[in-house]
């Protein structure tokens, strides 16, 4: 559902609510409730308050165990992963899953929901191999192609396309292009997003970090740093500046321009993401923060501080990610550059 539409929504029921003398009454907790999901789908900074409010209500009204207290909660973990809470994300997922399990029995699909998130939070927290396990364990082929692109993650293209064999083409083919992007030939992952923005028009800014990506990986800098620009203007308006895909968008941003000349830009932006991203340390995204500000010190000349950089990203990059990780490889290669450079000056 568009922005907008969820806006109108929010609106309408918020009048609805206004009317209600009580705020606890069966109607109006209901009309909270559907206020909360639209809240939740639009990423509204405000929504993680609104449920905690209606949380203490529905508990006190319906019990900790009733179907609409748990989707709310549902609900603020998946706030929580937004916002790079991970741990409290995943302590919570994991509660509301043992209730259900409790109340509904342990095959019930909401059981299964909360294992998709648990799952989900661990990819975005930059655990991919627990991801792996988390979604395996969830059994079905509708979780495939979620396999597969933790393991693109992780580097293992041979068997994420191995993995990929159990789903049809159409469903492939985003990953497929990924991994395509990954080896060196970014061409038909840049082909596809450049599409994506008229074929989902709900969703333009996910394409355009895709695009960004891809652009970046073709050398084409300038146009990866206009592209991630304009995510990063749209995002700060909307979702706003805490969302974790927020941060995703500034750090592409500084990585596309630390491969130009707009060194303080890049600078700007990794160190905004850095300050303040609520991620764990090691995250990815801060990893590549580090690296892009590494750069930037690089490009200038400073060659103790970019070695000193370089080595913290390298550290990060094989803990997380490998030490034969193309990224961690990548990282290893800018710091041996830098430490040349640093010994050439020093003699």
């Amino acid at each position: 559902m568009s922005a907008d539409r969820l806006r109108s929504e929010i609106a309408w029921l918020s009048a609805k609510l206004r009317r209600r003398r009580r705020q606890d009454d069966l109607t109006a907790l209901d009309l909270r409730g559907q206020i909360a999901e639209r809240l939740a789908e639009l990423r509204d900074p405000g929504a993680e308050a609104w449920l905690r409010a209606l949380v203490a209500d529905q508990t006190r009204v319906f019990g900790a165990r009733h179907h609409a207290t748990l989707a709310s909660w549902f609900l603020i973990a998946a706030r929580c992963s937004q916002t790079g809470r991970v741990d409290e994300a995943l302590e919570l997922f994991a509660s509301v899953r043992a209730a259900y399990a409790y109340v509904r029995g342990p095959d019930h699909d909401a059981v299964v929901h909360c294992g998709y998130a648990i799952a989900n939070a661990l990819f975005d927290a930059g655990r991919y191999a627990q991801a792996i396990d988390a979604f395996r364990a969830l059994g079905g082929t509708e979780f495939t192609v979620d396999i597969a692109r933790a393991q693109v993650k992780l580097a293992r293209f041979d068997e994420a396309e191995q993995t990929l064999r159990a789903v049809s083409p159409e469903e492939a083919a985003f990953v497929r292009a990924t991994i395509q992007a990954e080896l060196g030939a970014p061409g038909p992952l840049i082909e596809q997003m450049r599409a994506l923005p008229v074929t989902d028009p709900d969703d333009p800014e996910a394409a355009r970090m895709w695009l960004a990506y891809g652009l970046l990986l073709a050398g084409a800098a300038e146009e990866a740093a206009a592209e991630a620009s304009a995510v990063v203007t749209a995002r700060l308006r909307h979702p706003g500046p805490e969302d974790r895909l927020t941060w995703e968008a500034r750090v592409l941003l500084a990585r596309a321009l630390a491969e130009t000349d707009r060194l303080a830009d890049a600078e700007h932006y990794a160190r905004a993401a850095l300050a303040s991203a609520l991620l764990p340390p090691g995250h990815p995204i801060l990893l590549h923060a580090l690296a892009a500000l590494a750069r930037v010190r690089f490009r200038r000349g400073e060659w103790a501080a970019a070695v000193e950089t370089y080595e913290f990203a390298v550290e990060g990059f094989e803990v997380v990610l490998g030490a034969e990780h193309p990224q961690t490889r990548k990282a290893a290669d800018a710091l041996a550059a830098a430490r040349d450079a640093a010994g050439g000056v020093a003699g």
